[in-house]
């Protein structure tokens, strides 16, 4: 690469910097004065067992950061890995199916989507009395609150393929599987990429809120042993650290994304 051009890429990565900086710039204002506000609030309002400030909630982390990160957020993550990969794995496979299988669809779609009337954070108490408080409760939660997602939305990837496209592989001579591998599967990864945005967030809400129906550990049940004590700021701190992961594992998952789909940029 000679000089000039090394100058020209180095010009457009600090654009693309620049740019991205730039954008998310009204998003790191706004959040600033919310906590802001929320700390007026708290001041004004005066008792910390209804709300708490930022700064005891970062406190609270703080204090109780061995019980927190060692003990109780394992646990949690425990659950989050095991079930969104179940989900994520599960889901893929029904989508495929249906895909290779329009009978399959058929039958299938319409049962998925009348189960989505049925709350799964409602029927949740029911996993407990079938499967008492056990790690296998708390991942058929998240599997079930990802499931739909992930399927739906690789399904409909799939089906996005205009027909021409597929009719002009036919005419090359590819099979069926060519056709499945090289067209609709890149077709459906930024599909993929949406379920797995929506699922992240889906399954620590899932984890946590299985945990506060019963188990033993984890950052939902620190947080509901902190409310029957009256502890507002330690009811708090697992939620943010909750939100933390859920951030990381976004922009971690953003960086995969552009990588694999470099092609969209």
């Amino acid at each position: 690469m000679t000089r000039a051009g090394y100058k020209q890429d180095r010009a457009a990565a600090e654009r693309k910097t620049y740019s991205t900086v730039t954008r998310q710039m009204p998003g790191v204002i706004f959040l600033c004065m919310l906590l802001i506000l929320w700390q007026v609030l708290s001041q004004a309002i005066g008792k910390p067992y209804l709300l708490p400030s930022p700064l005891s909630v970062l406190e609270s982390l703080w204090e109780n950061r061995r019980e927190i990160f060692l003990v109780h957020l394992p646990a949690t993550m425990e659950v989050v890995a095991i079930g969104g990969v179940l989900a994520v794995l599960s889901g893929s496979l029904f989508a495929i199916l249906m895909d290779w299988f329009p009978w399959l669809k058929r039958a299938l779609y319409p049962i998925l989507t009348w189960t989505q009337t049925i709350p799964v954070m409602c029927i949740a108490p029911a996993f407990v009395l079938w499967f008492g408080y056990t790690v296998k409760m708390r991942v058929i939660v998240v599997i079930l609150v990802n499931f739909f997602t992930v399927t739906v939305n690789l399904y409909d990837g799939f089906a996005s393929v205009r027909p021409e496209r597929i009719e002009l592989m036919r005419t090359y001579g590819a099979d069926r599987l060519q056709i499945f591998s090289m067209l609709k599967m890149p077709t459906a990864l930024p599909y993929f990429f949406t379920a797995l945005r929506i699922s992240i967030p889906w399954s620590v809400i899932g984890a946590a809120v299985a945990e506060w129906l019963g188990a033993q550990n984890g950052l939902g049940t620190y947080s509901r042993s902190c409310m029957m004590n009256l502890d507002a700021a330690g009811l708090l701190a697992p939620l943010l650290v909750l939100t933390a992961f859920a951030l990381l594992m976004n922009a971690l998952l953003g960086m995969i994304e552009r990588r694999v789909l470099y092609w969209q940029e």
